[in-house]
């Protein structure tokens, strides 16, 4: 759009030719941001992102699915339970998700093992590229 010159009226308001606010896909309302740089006064239309709001049995479900051992499961269940929030109530976890997840000392155990092997592969490729 080409610069048009507009008139501010009183109080600093602006009416935004409707051109520019239908390109902008601006109407009644719609915020903007304002900001004075370099001598000039730039105005930007606004989004805003309205968080989602967990319910009690959404929030048991993220946390508790996230649980990577039995131990963290445990620790996080307590958690919720003093919030008030019942973790046996979220729906979408199974009532043996608890007994899928490995010990900590079996998830410390498989991570070592995934490291051995991650460096044994990463020396080999080094092997290769010398060779």
């Amino acid at each position: 759009m080409a610069t048009t010159t507009i008139k501010m009226g009183k109080r600093g308001t602006i009416v935004l030719p409707v051109k520019l606010r239908k390109q902008l896909g601006l109407g009644d309302e719609s915020l903007m941001t304002v900001e004075a740089k370099a001598g000039e006064i730039r105005l930007r239309p606004a989004f805003v992102y309205e968080p989602e709001i967990w319910t009690p049995q959404r929030k048991a479900y993220l946390t508790l699915i996230n649980a990577m051992t039995q131990e963290e499961f445990d620790q996080v269940s307590a958690l919720l339970r003093e919030e008030g929030i019942d973790p046996t109530d979220a729906p979408g976890i199974e009532p043996d998700h608890r007994a899928t997840l490995p010990t900590n000392a079996e998830w410390e155990a498989h991570r070592r093992l995934r490291r051995a092997e991650l460096l044994k592969d990463a020396e080999l490729q080094k092997e290769k590229h010398v060779a």
